[in-house]
């Protein structure tokens, strides 16, 4: 493979669904990333403010660093007083003047604030201890996937376009991969330069947003002691209707709210924000059992995308195991025993492509005992709605079934 270090300077960062700049291993990238700035206290930017959470401050605790580089952004978004804009940092890395030219300021000499760039590398496959490189003017912090991969708390001019002040490790996975850079400035010059020793093309990508409504669920129990990671590879939808229903039926034509799996009927539910699996379903009226153990949830929705976009961001949490199927193809599994986490990062992040119009997710999740719950979202600007076979324009019809339609499955004729 041909590579070699190169700038991350004159980006090319379009929309989705729109052009991507691929990487020459020979030239600099040509596009945009985009941007957020924060003012620091006085006297308190550069390496005074390597590790304060800017963000933070400006938006009293509403936008964090962790949030932002676990989950990326979204151009126009307001952090304080200022918008996320993509802007092109010109060749000299002069952040300051970038900004001016982009409206984002008219102060030509900004002092005592911090700049966030961010930009998605989209690669083929992982890659493995990828070198990077930095310059900044003045103190520099880098993250890569939510992960902080490099600091260095320190007031300095930014030096020469083609010699690095720092050089860093990172991995990539297949797919999207996010990096920040925040550089603080303290006082005069303010820019920055970054590079990376990797085969990448570079995209724009809104951030990942949760997806907590349009959801259709239901469950299925499994063998004691076998869910979890134990029955993430089981049809528990087949063991429980006997086989009338399957798990690949469903990834690839839906379902209808009221139709029945064995016990358990579809129903519409959204999902609350701290994932919780097992309330929500009692809340809802499914089960009455708050701590159900070794079963299945079943969580489906329709994607509706205004075009077909490719290298979309989708992230799952899950307590226990995952599974996901996006229009009948299964995208991603985990087999696994785990706490959900946090809702400010996905745990399992992949990039999928989404055809125009309705795309059905299905996103099934065991349990083997203790907490129960999942967290889902997607970086694309798209609608996620609950859709019925019929609007779906689907029908049901299993390998040696003569079975079109739901009504008839259900009514069973």
């Amino acid at each position: 493979m041909y590579r070699k270090l190169f700038v991350i300077g004159l980006a090319s960062l379009m929309v989705l669904g729109g052009m991507v700049n691929s990487v020459d291993a020979q030239e600099h990238i040509t596009g945009e990333y985009l941007w957020m700035i924060a003012p620091t206290e006085a006297n308190q930017g550069g390496q005074n403010s390597t590790d304060i959470d800017s963000l933070a401050v400006a938006s009293d605790n509403a936008v964090t660093e962790a949030m932002v580089a676990n989950l990326g952004a979204t151009e126009g978004d307001m952090v304080g007083d200022y918008a996320w804009t993509l802007a092109e940092l010109p060749a000299d890395g002069n952040i300051n003047a970038m900004l001016v030219d982009a409206g984002v300021i008219t102060n030509t000499d900004m002092n005592d604030v911090s700049s966030y760039a961010l930009i998605t590398l989209v690669s083929a496959e992982a890659q493995q201890d990828v070198n990077f490189g930095v310059n900044s003017d003045d103190s520099v912090k880098v993250w890569l996937n939510g992960a902080v991969v490099h600091t260095n708390a320190t007031n300095r001019g930014r030096g020469n376009a083609n010699a690095w002040q720092d050089t860093f490790t990172g991995n990539l996975r297949a797919g999207n991969n996010l990096l920040m850079i925040k550089v603080s400035e303290r006082g005069g010059g303010w820019g920055m330069y970054a590079g990376i020793d990797a085969d990448v093309e570079t995209a724009y990508r809104p951030a990942v947003s949760h997806i907590n409504t349009g959801w259709l669920w239901v469950i299925a129990p499994t063998e004691a002691n076998q869910g979890g990671q134990n029955s993430t590879d089981i049809d528990s939808l087949a063991v429980a209707s006997n086989d009338v229903v399957t798990e690949e039926m469903i990834a690839m034509n839906g379902a209808n709210e009221g139709d029945s799996v064995g016990d358990y009927d579809w129903i519409q539910a959204d999902l609350p924000a701290d994932g919780n699996i097992n309330v929500m379903l009692v809340d809802a009226g499914m089960i009455t059992n708050t701590d159900m153990n070794d079963v299945s949830s079943y969580a489906l929705t329709t994607i509706v995308a205004s075009e077909a976009m490719d290298n979309v961001t989708l992230g799952v949490s899950s307590d226990d195991s995952v599974k996901v199927w996006l229009n009948g193809e299964v995208v991603h599994t985990n087999a696994t025993n785990r706490g959900r986490g946090g809702a400010g990062s996905f745990q399992d992040v992949i990039t999928v492509d989404l055809r125009e119009g309705n795309n059905i997710l299905l996103i099934k999740v065991s349990e083997r005992g203790g907490g129960w719950g999942m967290y889902a979202g997607i970086g694309a600007d798209v609608e996620t709605v609950y859709k019925s076979t019929a609007e779906l324009g689907t029908a049901v019809e299993a390998a040696g079934k003569a079975i079109t339609t739901w009504g008839r499955l259900k009514a069973g004729r």
